[in-house]
């Protein structure tokens, strides 16, 4: 785990030296054992300190009657009792939790209309967690493992970008204020994402020994979610943006450099792209749905409705489920069913009939 992000896990005191132990053990079996990414890791430690925060106050208003506040008194009730920075809770106290105690819980987070996304993510978390205790020989609640569970989450298909939208984003971010190598490396960033069906993350993990500068064509290696590697291969109108991002970049480059740097050379931060595609997005009045993640979705998209194969994709995008991957071919025939309702003669023919 990144020793920075240690640190910021662990900035609040656990009175409890076993049970800190027990979490950091835990993350690092996230980490190392199921392969998660380091904001999925961070994603779940905040997720379980909430809960167990939740918990310190229910146990001491177990009287109050959550279904009946308002969504507002919930939000004050969150901000004002609950104390992020400590955790008071003895080893006995969060072993012992049982699965009663927990409901509560998922009722609040829902008054609070967390998204069912969120929601299921809060489950998966705090059954992590007691998962690793009962796999560490301590007696927990078996129903917490059994029995708890998060919302179905409502199917909805990828939202793929057109041609024209990715054109019209490039465009736009020529015209930006922003210095002449910033506008490279986000149109960089843009044609790798899309060009090579890359997250965010992986592409913000690419480092400049990573890319064959010196060819039309080649190849990367990639290390997706759960640690698990692909070769991607490189076309020539990715690296062509690439080399033009590279040679405008003001400041020495190192071997070991991040290719995508920030203005502190450093590893750009991802929140820092999405802002900018953010802006750009609203300037161009596009759906709030069309994230940098569109461009991925997009290139799975696009290289289906050209006739690539189903397993061809998947091992593009680095899906383990083939599942994960016909999901496009869900969209494809969405938009062709969209097309053919659009323009499709059955009107004129019924009148010529008649």
């Amino acid at each position: 785990m990144d020793k920075n992000n240690t640190k910021k896990i662990f900035n609040y005191k656990i009175i409890d030296k076993k049970i800190k132990n027990y979490i950091i053990n835990w993350l690092k079996n996230l980490k190392i054992e199921k392969g998660f990414s380091e904001n999925t890791i961070l994603a779940y430690e905040r997720d379980l300190r909430k809960f167990f925060n939740f918990f310190c106050w229910y146990k001491k208003n177990t009287n109050i009657d959550l279904s009946n506040l308002s969504e507002s008194n919930l939000k004050k009730i969150k901000s004002i009792n609950f104390d992020y920075n400590s955790l008071d809770l003895t080893e006995k106290e969060i072993i012992n939790i049982t699965y009663d105690e927990i409901r509560p819980y998922l009722f609040f987070i829902t008054f609070l209309n967390y998204k069912k996304t969120s929601r299921k993510r809060i489950v998966a978390s705090i059954k992590s967690f007691y998962n690793f205790l009962l796999k560490n020989n301590e007696t927990i609640d078996l129903k917490i493992i059994n029995e708890l569970k998060g919302p179905k989450l409502d199917h909805s298909l990828p939202r793929p970008l057109n041609y024209e939208n990715i054109k019209n984003i490039i465009d736009e971010i020529n015209i930006t204020k922003n210095n002449n190598w910033i506008k490279k490396r986000n149109i960089a960033l843009i044609y790798i994402i899309y060009g090579c069906g890359l997250r965010l993350n992986e592409a913000l993990s690419i480092k400049l020994c990573d890319i064959p500068r010196n060819a039309e064509k080649g190849y990367m290696k990639i290390l997706g979610k759960g640690n698990k590697e692909r070769i991607i291969p490189l076309i020539n109108n990715v690296i062509k943006k690439i080399n033009e991002y590279i040679n405008s970049y003001p400041k020495k480059w190192s071997k070991e450099s991040f290719l995508f740097l920030g203005k502190n050379n450093k590893k750009l931060n991802p929140g820092v792209f999405q802002r900018d595609f953010r802006e750009i997005r609203k300037k161009l009045k596009l759906n709030n749905k069309f994230t940098p993640h569109a461009l991925r979705h997009s290139f799975a998209t696009h290289l289906l409705e050209k006739g690539a194969e189903v397993r061809t994709i998947q091992k593009l995008l680095g899906h383990r489920s083939l599942k994960s991957t016909q999901i496009y071919t869900e969209v494809s025939q969405s938009q062709l069913s969209k097309e053919y309702k659009k323009f499709n003669p059955r009107k004129k023919i019924n009148t010529i009939i008649k």
